[in-house]
């Protein structure tokens, strides 16, 4: 795969051009999209991080416990596409695949007897695929969804290091609560995911503030956690440390501020933090991308009409 991360810019740059030709009006977490709407994001995500949370939260090297190496570095460059589009009043389809390049190297290492030169290893490919839906159950004063979805691999070689995924499926149900007022607006959701094989399923929560500053510019907030339940089977990422196959537990800061370069057009940038885990790779990923929906629902005469409101601008996560 010598030119892979070239077809993985290039994927990325033609998704670019086509979004240009859309328009823009998001929505937020418990929200749903109109009926005949579609919102898509395309991000491009980045991480280089050389340490972890192991077991008892302590941050650690990514390398084994006695190698001589140090300094293991984990490195991810993904093209991240996600899409929901409303199938009917208050219910919403959604999904999301990942193309990913993950890296995993270890420096050179000089001990009194011996000599290691430095190791890269490398994957592409994608990723899990994930899809589901968003059906609302309640909708003034402030929406209250109910949410599904699945997590499926592609088809990657679980035995890949680094991985893409750990190769088994995951199924996840959440409930979503939202509030806006004015410029501003708030949404949370609280989940359990059922992980097949030797993985521990995991409670998942969320709680996110955004709004609109400045006319042009949006501003969000989220605080995020996942936390893996009962006692690990074995540790699953063998001897150095995979994200992919670990049953984690984190608490990450996420900041996305973003441009409106054209009418209801997107440009986002952002940062991903964690900030503090068990079993969880530590560090920042910074993503960049741009977001958009329009309605693509189509009669005799064009475009189905607009519903009152529905040109406005809202928030997604």
């Amino acid at each position: 795969m010598a030119n892979s991360f070239g077809a993985l810019v290039g994927t990325f740059v033609l998704g670019v051009a086509s979004v240009m030709c859309l328009p823009c009006a998001a929505r937020a977490g418990a929200w749903t999209q109109p009926p005949g709407h579609l919102y898509a994001r395309l991000t491009f995500a980045g991480i280089d991080s050389r340490s972890r949370f192991d077991s008892e939260g302590e941050p650690i090297g990514l390398e084994e416990p006695n190698s001589t190496r140090r300094g293991t570095e984990y490195q991810s460059r993904e093209i991240r596409s996600y899409g929901e589009y409303g199938l009917t009043e208050g219910f919403t389809i959604y999904g999301s695949l990942p193309l990913k390049r993950v890296r995993i190297v270890e420096p050179l290492a000089v001990s009194t007897t011996l000599v290691q030169p430095e190791l890269v290893h490398e994957t592409t490919g994608f990723g899990d695929l994930s899809f589901g839906g968003r059906f609302r159950i309640r909708n003034a004063p402030g929406p209250v969804s109910i949410a599904c979805e699945v997590k499926l691999p592609t088809g990657y070689a679980t035995t890949d290091n680094p991985a893409l995924g750990n190769g088994y499926v995951d199924a996840t149900l959440r409930g979503l609560i939202g509030a806006s007022a004015g410029w501003s607006y708030l949404t949370a959701d609280l989940g359990w995911m059922h992980r097949w094989g030797a993985y521990q399923d995991a409670v998942l929560y969320s709680f996110e503030v955004g709004g609109r500053i400045l006319r042009d510019y949006r501003l969000r907030g989220v605080v995020r956690g996942v936390r893996s339940l009962g006692e690990s089977a074995g540790d699953p990422s063998g001897p150095i440390f995979d994200p992919a196959l670990a049953s984690p537990r984190s608490l990450s800061l996420e900041a996305v501020v973003g441009d409106e370069i054209t009418p209801g057009l997107l440009l986002e940038a952002g940062i991903h933090h964690v900030a503090s885990g068990h079993n969880t790779l530590a560090g920042n990923t910074l993503e960049i991308g741009l977001a958009w929906s329009g309605s693509v629902r189509t009669g005799p005469s064009g475009p189905a009409p607009k519903r009152r409101g529905s040109g406005a601008l809202r928030f997604r996560p």
